[in-house]
């Protein structure tokens, strides 16, 4: 009889994690630093914006130009592209498997989560350890909500406002507003 849950990790599935899911291939000093860039001291509220903007894409990210905010937030990761003029409170988190693609002139609202990967759950009732990604678009000019959470594999439409605590579990249209837990089209 199958125990629900997840399975304790292989030898070599441990070999492959590393620190904050850097695998074992990506241990060069370069790239654990830019890691730890993007985690938490880019993001300081004692720098500058323009600071902040330079040390992120120094990590790896694309940030537009005029994209402001970006206090106390965490990139997991480097695949995040974010349009000029967008603006991102205080504590947005973007998760770091697959890629966050953000367009012109999006306003995040603070602590936002935008998350990128699943751990499916196999017929014997089994989580997956390793993470499957899939990609987040955000088209130009949303408005996301505090706390709203985006979840993997979702595309929001050009001009579609996420109410706060919404939960964005589907693709939404553009130009419309999604409020609630899933979210759901109200206009």
């Amino acid at each position: 009889m199958a125990t629900l849950g997840m399975r304790p990790l292989t030898e070599t599935e441990l070999l492959q994690r590393g620190p904050g899911g850097l695998r074992a291939s990506a241990y060069q000093a370069g790239d654990v630093l830019r890691w730890m860039i993007r985690v938490s001291p880019a993001t300081s509220f004692l720098l500058p914006v323009s600071v902040r903007r330079g040390l992120l894409r120094l990590a790896g990210l694309r940030i537009g130009a005029q994209v402001s905010g970006l206090k106390q937030c965490g990139f997991e990761t480097k695949q995040v592209s974010i349009g000029d003029g967008s603006f991102v409170n205080v504590g947005c988190w973007f998760e770091g498997a697959g890629r966050i693609d953000i367009g012109r002139d999006v306003f995040l609202g603070p602590q936002v989560m935008i998350i990128t990967s699943i751990h499916p759950i196999d017929e014997d009732g089994q989580v997956a350890r390793m993470p499957v990604a899939s990609r987040v678009f955000i088209g130009d000019r949303c408005w996301l909500g505090a706390r709203a959470i985006i979840m993997p594999g979702v595309t929001i439409g050009e001009g579609t406002i996420i109410g706060a605590g919404a939960v964005v579990t589907k693709d939404c249209k553009p130009g419309a507003v999604y409020v609630g837990v899933p979210a759901r089209r109200v206009r």
